[in-house]
């Protein structure tokens, strides 16, 4: 039974989850192998890499089961369902997903999302981590900070330096180790620290959060009145896009991207001119409002994974979907460190979608 005390943790992980299905669907069962100079890119239903794989610079997989046991010399980025971390790593890793199994040796940082995080007992990381899911449990070595976001943190690991945890729970186990400070924000008497514990630094309860505040409910609000708006008006168009995004997640997400990052630098080109400084206070807004409202599309897919099969066509399902794919993605979006992630990854994609159907639209005007 799911305790109704832990909402905001569930969604985050559920985000997570919409994540790394958006960035390994699309792709059939078959596996896919990439090499960029000394990177590798791979895809399908099960990607594995075994130790005698090694890769030279950095490696990025995505897909549903997800096994790693060889050595990088770059940086490790998963997506998928479930991944197993092992090997040894000279860089650092990003990885989001449901269920993430950390049990090699990462030189650098550690960045994960995910329903289910743990670092095992041969774990060992040589610099922070940032860890953020439903659960999360640390057995091994973080040689740096550990920051840890989860319904449940237990710590039974050593740290080198500080620890900072947000949660609904916290326990410390008797092998822990803390060489820095440790300081946590969770509801008293949902803290456990076992005795045998050694803590080096100080010991500090920070005050819990009762609530989002007026302005996020505005913003809310608005986001959700503005984008069920936009889907009233242009329920074909947003349907559209939101079917892009399982089928080209990639380009969706580097058109997204590209337009992200050029279109200011043309807005800024444009006002340096007396002549073209109406057109880029004009283009700056519609800038604006299409960032604004560019998560509308992936909302839509994300209320459809919810749905299912009792996804409805129509204007009428395009609004059910969006309000609640896009409930959703705000409730993610608050949560600590993985939440301007998720909302990054939808912007990128939702834009890109937005921009790649737009484009399709126009190339069809012009043959009829």
């Amino acid at each position: 039974m799911i305790s109704p005390s832990r909402p905001r943790f569930i969604l985050a992980a559920l985000g997570s989850v919409v994540v790394a299905s958006a960035l390994a669907c699309g792709g059939s069962g078959r596996r896919s192998n990439t090499r960029l100079g000394d990177d590798v890119i791979m895809s399908g239903s099960s990607v594995y890499v075994m130790p005698n794989d090694s890769v030279p610079g950095d490696a990025i997989l995505t897909g549903r089961s997800i096994e790693f046991r060889s050595s990088i010399g770059g940086d490790y980025l998963g997506a998928g369902g479930v991944q197993t971390i092992g090997g040894r790593i000279h860089g650092s890793v990003r990885a989001t997903g449901g269920d993430i199994h950390v049990s090699g040796a990462i030189d650098r940082n550690t960045t994960i999302a995910a329903g289910n995080v743990t670092l095992d007992s041969t774990a060992d990381i040589g610099r922070n981590a940032y860890l953020v899911g439903g659960n999360v449990a640390v057995n091994g070595a973080v040689r740096g900070s550990l920051l840890a976001s989860a319904g449940t943190v237990v710590l039974n690991g050593t740290v080198g330096r500080d620890v900072e945890v947000r949660g609904d729970a916290l326990r410390i186990g008797p092998h822990a180790v803390i060489t820095g400070n440790l300081r946590y924000r969770v509801p008293a008497g949902k803290v456990r620290i076992d005795s045998a514990a050694r803590i080096s630094g100080t010991v500090t309860a920070l005050p819990v959060s009762r609530g989002w505040s007026l302005t996020h409910w505005l913003w809310t609000l608005g986001f959700l009145v503005a984008g069920g708006l936009a889907v009233a008006l242009l329920p074909g168009f947003t349907a559209e896009a939101a079917a892009i995004i399982p089928e080209r997640p990639f380009r969706s997400a580097l058109v997204g991207l590209g337009w992200f990052i050029i279109l200011p630098i043309a807005i800024t080109v444009a006002a340096i001119t007396v002549i073209g400084l109406p057109l880029a206070i004009i283009a700056a807004v519609l800038w604006g409002i299409l960032l604004y409202l560019g998560t509308v599309p992936f909302a839509i897919w994300v209320g459809r994974l919810l749905l299912g099969a009792r996804t409805r066509a129509g204007r009428q399902g395009a609004l059910l979907t969006f309000l609640l794919g896009g409930v959703l993605l705000l409730a993610v979006g608050v949560i600590p460190v993985v939440g301007p992630i998720v909302t990054a990854i939808a912007v990128c994609l939702g834009f890109g979608a937005i921009i790649i159907r737009t484009l399709a639209l126009r190339r069809e005007t012009q043959v009829a």
